[in-house]
């Protein structure tokens, strides 16, 4: 895809906004934890020597240049890259943004910068002469891509991004390919997953039947999911007896569906491992602080928290303002008993989404259930539950 030309400060900042994420992991993995910098300026010259000081290892050498000179709340320029495009920020002295650090650093091929302060009060925007060993485009993008902004052009962002690393990259309707073979799903033109690890459909499908007996269980317990939540213990009273745990999963707000490890204030640090499950996996729906509710309710992402979390019952307590919170319920009396031929039928008839694959979720779940499955049926105390296949889909259990 040819990249138009830049013809707004947004299009420039898009142009490096993944490769400038790419190049700071490389250089943060090449530094590892920095102590200090030190630079060496001259009053005439824009050159710069700088000095990174690190907590093991010798100091890092190199050179830089200034680009910018940065007092109070202003940013005035003192490269001339950004005048060719015509674009009034890009020149001049402009109110102080980080917009224009990204931007400056799309100037110089999205090139690592520090921000120099000097004995006058002022600071100069330094980008170095210096690029990293840079990861690997699949891991690149697993973790630029939650920093894409809203409204971002994202065939812009990536193409540019592929032109940033010489690869090539092709868009389908369904899938973006670049041709190191990495490869992105999309669904409504938004991206979801990056092929290489566990996928959506293969969690889906391995939660799928174990996340609906616990319900079931939890059902029984409580018919009308009579729940009230509280914060400050991370506890919940299920129908005004039953004190449980709760670890709060995420917020619903109208459309958002906002992931609790990105909300200290409900001290979501005990689902951090699912966000970290999904920058292993490349599951780009738990990576994203928030995503739309029709995005979690699609891809049944509940069932995947539960499947990583390993809790396996949940409610969804409304507030007062209006918004709702997903929590996750651990108590002894939510735990499934050993199975019975009841019990696993009637979970069975839970259907499951088309997109399933549903011999995968019973193989699962006949292993999480510690009960024998032979490809056609489960035997449970003695007797054998059916079960009859269309490809991928359940025609019948009996």
């Amino acid at each position: 895809m040819e990249i138009p030309r830049p013809s707004s400060l947004f299009d420039v900042i898009t142009d490096g906004i993944l490769g400038q994420a790419c190049v700071d992991q490389a250089f943060a993995a090449q530094l590892g934890r920095v102590t200090g910098v030190e630079f060496n300026l001259s009053e005439d010259t824009t050159a710069v020597n700088v000095r990174i000081n690190r907590a093991s290892g010798s100091p890092f050498d190199t050179a830089g240049e200034i680009i910018a000179w940065i007092n109070n709340q202003e940013f005035e320029w003192v490269s001339t890259r950004g005048q060719d495009l015509d674009i009034e920020v890009l020149q001049g002295t402009q109110p102080l943004s980080d917009d224009l650090i990204t931007a400056a650093r799309t100037l110089y091929n999205n090139a690592p910068a520090f921000i120099a302060p000097l004995v006058d009060g002022r600071k100069a925007l330094v980008a170095l002469h210096h690029m990293p060993q840079l990861i690997d485009v699949r891991h690149s993008l697993i973790e630029g891509l939650p920093n894409m902004l809203p409204g971002t052009d994202f065939k812009r962002a990536l193409s540019s991004f592929a032109a940033f690393r010489d690869l090539g990259i092709r868009f389908d309707s369904n899938r973006i390919a670049f041709s190191d073979g990495t490869s992105l799903l999309l669904r409504n033109d938004r991206a979801i997953e990056i092929a290489g690890g566990l996928s959506l459909r293969d969690v889906r499908a391995d939660a799928a039947f174990m996340s609906a007996e616990h319900q079931l269980l939890f059902d029984a317990l409580s018919p009308s999911h009579n729940v009230t939540f509280n914060p400050q213990l991370n506890t919940a009273t299920v129908e005004n007896e039953h004190q449980v745990r709760a670890i709060p999963l995420a917020v619903i707000d109208g459309s958002r569906w906002v992931w609790t490890w990105s909300l200290r204030e409900l001290n979501g640090q005990a689902t951090e491992g699912l966000a970290r499950f999904g920058f292993d996996n490349g599951l780009l729906l738990l990576t994203n602080a928030e995503i739309t509710v029709e995005e979690a309710q699609s891809f049944d992402l509940i069932d995947i928290a539960k499947q990583v979390l390993n809790i396996w019952t949940h409610a969804i307590i409304r507030q007062e303002d209006g918004s709702a919170v997903v929590v996750l319920l651990d108590h002894p009396r939510l735990q499934l008993p050993p199975a019975s031929h009841l019990a696993v039928e009637a979970t069975l008839y839970h259907q499951l989404s088309r997109d399933i694959d549903a011999r995968r979720a019973v193989v699962s779940y006949a292993a999480h259930r510690n009960v024998p499955f032979d490809g056609f049926a489960l035997t449970v105390d003695g007797k054998h539950v059916n079960v009859e296949f269309d490809g991928d889909r359940i025609t019948k259990v009996h």
